[in-house]
């Protein structure tokens, strides 16, 4: 069986010691499969560009944006990077507080040496207590989350994760294209794994641990209980990429769902006692969902 070879793609803005501690925790993977380790600096301002330009390890890859092109920007840039510069097998996603345990990517790849026909696949992610991160859960191919949270499989079929320790393999990139830079943030990784998963199937592999070191273990995008005036913008980007997702899951139940679910923020945010910034985050779900609706990017294909 031939050895695969992985490059990762680390994506970083102005985090400098959570990246120096998770380019560490990469580097220093228990096997010898990793070739490179592509980071993509977002035209950080904090000394990262510094820091990265003085690395030394032959691993490493550096790309400096001109400008901060979001998450979804990062991570289309880091995977056309491993296409069109690297030769490895298989693309390594995470963000900068991604703290993948030293086993994290030999145990992925165990996956993919008993599923020949797996095409993606994502790791446990837990935060910093050990619960599992919440914004991070996978969505089940089939069944009820309990088999989540109380099943012993190694591998389970998914058909969403996050680009906190998720992985593919080339000939999966060819086949779906990239990543929607379009997105910015918030929603580009739900979209692209399940963009993955009508083409090949993917897994969580419950062994691969991967620690999620953000600052609070919030829901995803829960904009009632959002208290930081500063994080309200990104939720114009959640409520726009959340329609086009549901579009392309070609179901008009599925969007309607997703459609009623908005509404629902809405009502929860009106009615709801002590909500911070009430009146601006009505504005934002309303003008993120009237977005949504004529948001339509093309898919960027590679050759």
């Amino acid at each position: 069986m031939k050895k695969l070879s992985v490059s990762a793609v680390l994506v970083t803005y102005n985090r400098l010691n959570l990246l120096k501690e998770s380019i560490q925790k990469i580097l220093n993977q228990d096997t010898d499969t990793l070739q490179h380790l592509i980071i993509i600096d977002g035209a950080s301002t904090d000394g990262t560009r510094e820091y990265l330009d003085g690395l030394s390890d032959q691993r490493v890859m550096v790309v400096h944006l001109a400008e901060n092109i979001g998450g979804a920007g990062g991570f289309n840039s880091g995977i056309r990077h491993f296409f069109e510069q690297t030769h490895d097998d298989l693309v390594w996603l995470m963000d900068d507080d991604s703290m993948p345990t030293v086993n994290a990517l030999a145990q992925l790849l165990d996956m993919f040496d008993n599923n020949q026909l797996a095409g993606w696949a994502a790791s446990k992610v837990e935060w910093t207590d050990g619960n599992w991160s919440k914004m991070n859960i996978p969505g089940l191919l089939n069944g009820s989350k309990l088999a989540l949270y109380q099943g012993d499989e190694k591998w389970l079929p998914i058909r969403h994760a996050t680009f906190v320790s998720t992985i593919f393999k080339r000939e999966l990139i060819k086949k779906i294209g990239l990543p929607q830079k379009e997105y910015f943030i918030w929603g580009d990784d739900i979209e692209y794994t399940e963009r993955a998963s009508r083409a090949m199937s993917g897994y969580l592999v419950r062994q691969s641990i991967v620690i999620h070191a953000s600052q609070f273990n919030s829901d995803p995008g829960d904009i009632v209980g959002e208290g930081m005036i500063s994080r309200l913008p990104r939720y114009l980007f959640e409520y726009r990429n959340r329609l086009l997702t549901a579009r392309r899951r070609h179901s008009s139940l599925k969007f309607m769902k997703t459609l009623g679910h908005s509404m629902l923020d809405f009502l929860k945010t009106l009615f709801f006692p002590r909500v911070q910034y009430r009146g601006q985050k009505l504005k934002i779900i309303v003008q993120g969902t009237i977005n949504g609706f004529k948001f339509n990017p093309n898919i960027e294909k590679l050759r």
